[in-house]
């Protein structure tokens, strides 16, 4: 039974290494995808900077602050798409930094954050697995892998142990 148990702990291992292994390949192609949504992104924002220039607004902002109080509701609405536009380069540019410039765990909890789970599916569907070649991701991964791989193991160490504590005790107190 322990030479079984010892088998299941390094396969877990074995499994659990591989799957963090994946993490900074991931990151690089959620960084690609990212950096393309970035570009075109960029692109809009950039012909709403050529308007509002053409137009005498001293800012995107300010042109669409002068949308936002049109009487037409749609160009309200357009407005506010326009507004969103913007927060959305800048969140895609806050990404970019992290997964540029963050370590393996920062770019992980941004990738991997509840909010962020429709662009995850995305970039999954492109993912193929793969080993990193960078010594870095290579330590990040090892010792994340040790790391879940302890906090798995040792409640089972602990009963077991617990157990033949259990067991020593009942057995010293029954024959003194």
């Amino acid at each position: 039974m322990h030479v079984l148990a010892r088998v299941i702990d390094k396969l877990l291992f074995a499994a659990l290494f591989i799957a963090a292994l994946q993490v900074p390949i991931l990151a690089d192609h959620y960084r690609q995808y990212l950096a393309g949504y970035f570009d075109a992104t960029r692109e809009q924002v950039a012909e709403l900077e050529v308007l509002a220039r053409q137009f005498n607004y001293p800012s995107v902002d300010a042109l669409i602050d002068s949308l936002k109080q049109n009487a037409d509701a749609v160009v309200r609405e357009d407005a506010a798409n326009k507004s969103d536009l913007l927060v959305r380069l800048a969140e895609a540019d806050e990404g970019l930094t992290k997964l540029n410039n963050g370590n393996y765990f920062q770019q992980a909890s941004y990738m991997f954050a509840p909010s962020r789970q429709d662009t995850l599916v995305r970039v999954l569907d492109n993912f193929a697995p793969s080993i990193p070649l960078t010594p870095t991701a290579i330590v990040f991964s090892l010792a994340t892998a040790i790391l879940i791989n302890l906090l798995i193991i040792c409640p089972f160490w602990a009963c077991r142990h617990g157990y033949h504590w259990y067991r020593e005790r009942k057995h010293r107190v029954r024959f003194g």
